[in-house]
C-alpha cells in the first residue's frame, strides 16, 4: 500500500500507465474541482485500465499484488472450472484452509465471487491485478494442450497485441475462433492457412480478390492449427486428407457460417476457410425440420409471456438434439439475457455465452444443476442430455424460479417421453403449468436423389394404427425407393439427414388433462388428441418425393 496518493500517481508514472501530460491535466482537474486527485484520475478518463484497477484497490483498501504466474499452485486449477476463470477473467492465486485468495481486475463482480464461494464451499478473499498477468496464470493454469506460444505469432492486419490476448484467453481454438469472427466482421471472404518458407501464414481475401496477410505463426506448428481447426469445425480428418465442413459461429452481431476445406498441398496441408454470407441466419427454429403448423405452435408457446418454462426434447440418440436447442434458445435469447450451457461437448461456440462441458458440472458443481444455476444465475440454462430424471425434477423448480430451461433426454419413441414426464414424482399443478413444449425427434437419412433405386412393390400397411387412412393415398400414388450408391453420395446411397418431429405444446386444455385426476393411460390417450402435432404431414410430403425410405419412417406411423 502506498502511503499517499501522489505516491501511487508517481508510481503509474513509472509503470507507464500514466503519461507526464495525463498526470498534470489529472492535477489541475482536482485543483479546479476540488477534489481528491484519486478521484480525478478516475473520472479524467486518462487511465489504462489496470491502473483503474490500482486506484480503485487503494481507494478501497484492497490489495493490489502483480502475481507472478510462476508463483500460482498448478493444483489450484482444480478449484472452480475454465469457464468460470476465462469468463469473469478471475485466477485463483492461494489457498489457506477453506479460504481461497483470487485474483481480479474488477473488485465488484460480487456475483462471481458468491458463484465461486457456492461452488467451492470455501470464502473468497480478492486481490486486484493487472490483466495481463491473469490471462498469464489462466494460461498457466488451463494450458492449451499445443505448445503454441504468443512468442510464435507475427501479426498483421490483427495485431500481435490481440492475437497474444486472445491466445491467453482462451487457447489456440480460441485465437482461430476470433481470426474468424474478425475477418467475418470486416467482409472478408475467405481466409487460406498454409505454409510459406518457415511460417504458417494465414491470409484474407477482400471481395475485390486482393489478399491481405492476418498474421503467421512458426511452420512447426500447423498440424496443431489444423487439428484446432478441425475441433472447432466439430469434423475429422478423412484418411485421404481431404476433406470439407460448414459450421457456425454465434457472436452478439449474429450467427455466421463458414466451410472449411482441408487439402493437401505441394508444401503439406492447407486450409480453405470461405465465409458464407447467404447462411448468417445460421440455425433457426424454420430449418430444423418442423412443419408449417408445427412450426407456429412451437415460435408461439416458446414466445409466451415472461418467466421461467420447461421445453423438452427427446430422441433416440443424441444426434441432433443439440441442434434442436440451440435453434430453440436462438428464439428465446433476446440481448442482455445471461446464457449457460451444459453440453457433452460444444457444438456451437457462441460469443457472450457461458458454455460449460457436462464433465465440469460434475467436477466443479458437484453434478447438481441447482447448485450450477444457483451459483451463475442464467436468465436461460440449456441441458444438452439429462439421464437421471431427478434432473429433470430440478429443473422444473428451477424454472418456477424465472429461469427458462431447454433440456434434452433420450427416449425411444413420444410414448416413452410423454409417460417419464407424467410418473416425475413432483406436483402435477407444478408439472401442468411450467412445462411449455415437449418434442421428440429422429434423424432420418436422405437418399442420394442421383443413384436412388425405384421399387415397383408397394409396401405394407398392416402394421399402420389409426393412421392408415392418411398413408393409403401416398402408397397408392407415389413411387418408392431404396438406396443405391454413387460417386456423388460417397457410395452409401444417402446425401445427408433431416429431424422428423412430433410435439405437444403445453396449452391450457393439456393442462387440464395434466391436474386431472385421470390414470395414467387416460391421460396419454387424452394428450394424443387434445393437442398434439404429429409427425405424419412431414413423413407424407417427403414419401410423395421420393426422398426417404418407407421403413426409415416406420417408428412416427405404425
Amino acid at each position: 500500500m502506498h502511503s499517499s496518493p501522489s505516491d501511487l500517481l508517481e508510481s503509474l508514472l513509472k509503470l507507464g500507465y500514466l503519461s507526464p501530460d495525463d498526470l498534470k491535466e489529472i492535477q489541475e482537474l482536482a485543483a479546479s474541482r476540488g477534489m481528491p486527485i484519486l478521484e480525478a484520475a478516475l473520472l479524467g478518463n486518462r487511465l489504462h485500465p489496470d491502473a483503474r484497477g490500482w486506484i480503485l484497490a487503494e481507494t478501497i483498501g484492497i490489495p493490489f499484488l502483480e502475481v507472478e504466474p510462476g508463483s500460482v499452485p498448478m493444483e489450484l486449477a482444480e478449484v472452480f472450472p475454465e469457464t468460470v476463470a476465462r469468463e469473469y477473467l478471475i485466477a485463483p492465486i492461494s489457498r489457506e484452509g477453506l479460504r481461497l485468495t483470487v485474483a481480479v481486475s474488477d473488485p465488484f463482480r460480487h456475483t462471481a465471487f458468491s458463484a465461486i464461494e457456492n461452488m467451492t464451499g470455501m470464502s473468497v478473499r480478492v486481490v486486484v491485478c493487472p490483466r495481463g498477468r491473469i490471462s498469464e496464470i489462466i494460461a498457466r493454469l488451463y494450458p492449451e494442450r499445443s505448445g503454441f506460444a504468443s512468442a510464435d505469432i507475427t501479426g498483421g492486419a490483427i495485431s500481435h497485441e490481440e492475437a497474444t490476448q486472445w491466445l491467453a484467453l482462451g487457447g489456440l481454438r480460441y485465437l482461430i475462433e476470433r481470426v474468424l469472427v474478425h475477418c467475418a466482421a470486416r467482409e472478408i471472404t475467405g481466409l487460406r492457412i498454409y505454409p510459406l518458407g518457415q511460417n504458417l501464414v494465414v491470409d484474407g481475401r477482400n471481395a475485390d480478390g486482393s489478399s491481405v496477410r492476418m498474421l503467421s505463426g512458426q511452420l512447426s506448428h500447423r498440424e496443431e492449427v489444423k487439428k484446432a481447426l478441425l475441433d472447432l469445425a466439430s469434423t475429422s480428418e478423412h484418411p485421404s486428407g481431404l476433406s470439407e465442413k460448414v459450421f457456425a459461429i454465434e457472436t452478439s452481431s449474429g450467427v455466421t457460417a463458414y466451410c472449411a476445406s482441408f487439402i493437401r498441398g505441394l508444401s503439406g496441408p492447407e486450409v480453405i476457410v470461405k465465409i458464407i454470407p447467404e447462411m448468417r441466419a445460421g440455425i433457426s427454429l424454420d430449418n430444423i425440420g418442423l412443419n408449417a403448423e408445427q412450426l407456429a405452435i412451437t415460435q408461439k408457446v416458446l414466445g409466451r409471456g415472461s418467466g421461467g418454462g420447461v421445453s423438452l426434447v427427446s430422441s433416440p440418440s443424441a444426434e441432433g438434439i443439440a441442434t434442436t436447442l440451440y435453434a430453440m434458445l436462438r428464439h428465446v435469447y433476446s440481448p442482455g439475457l445471461r446464457v449457460v450451457t451444459v453440453e457433452g461437448r460444444h457444438w456451437f461456440r457462441t460469443e457472450g455465452y457461458i458454455q460449460i462441458l457436462r464433465s465440469q458440472v460434475e467436477g466443479g458443481f458437484r453434478g447438481s444443476l441447482s447448485l450450477l444455476a444457483e451459483s451463475l444465475e442464467p436468465d436461460i440454462l440449456m441441458i444438452e442430455n439429462i439421464s437421471d430424471l431427478n434432473d429433470l425434477v430440478s429443473l422444473v423448480h428451477l424454472a418456477e424460479t424465472g429461469i427458462n430451461v431447454l433440456c434434452g433426454i433420450r427416449s425411444l419413441n413420444f410414448d416413452q417421453t410423454l409417460r417419464a414426464l407424467l410418473m416425475l414424482d413432483m406436483d402435477t399443478f407444478t408439472l401442468a403449468h411450467v412445462m411449455r413444449l415437449a418434442m421428440h425427434q429422429r434423424l432420418v437419412k436422405l437418399l442420394c436423389m442421383e443413384c436412388r433405386r425405384s421399387v415397383p412393390a408397394k409396401p405394407s400397411l398392416r402394421r399402420i394404427g389409426k393412421r392408415r387412412a392418411e398413408l393409403e393415398r401416398i402408397v397408392r400414388d407415389s413411387d418408392f425407393y431404396l438406396p443405391a450408391g454413387c460417386p456423388n453420395c460417397g457410395g452409401t446411397g444417402y446425401s445427408g439427414k433431416m429431424a422428423i418431429l412430433e410435439l405437444v405444446p403445453f396449452t391450457p386444455g393439456v393442462e387440464n388433462i395434466i391436474v386431472s385426476g385421470m390414470d395414467l393411460e387416460e391421460k396419454l390417450d387424452l394428450l394424443f388428441s387434445e393437442d398434439f402435432y404429429p409427425a405424419v404431414e412431414s413423413v407424407c410430403d417427403l414419401l410423395r418425393r421420393g426422398m426417404i425410405t418407407y421403413e426409415d419412417v416406420l417408428p412416427f406411423i405404425h
